[in-house]
């Protein structure tokens, strides 16, 4: 079993100020590297997965 989170690979690579486009059930969700700002600004409904 891969328990590898899906597009892992891809999002770690993102730099500062890319995003990427995720589909899921025909839904799109754009991606973008949390910064120190964001994660104050959204301080529920993220997971860490160390």
């Amino acid at each position: 079993m891969n328990n590898q989170f899906p597009f892992e690979k891809d999002l770690l690579q993102l730099g500062e100020g890319d995003e990427f486009v995720i589909f899921i059930k025909g839904r799109a969700f754009v991606v973008s590297p949390a910064s120190d700002d964001d994660m104050e600004r959204i301080g529920h409904g993220y997971y860490c997965l160390d």
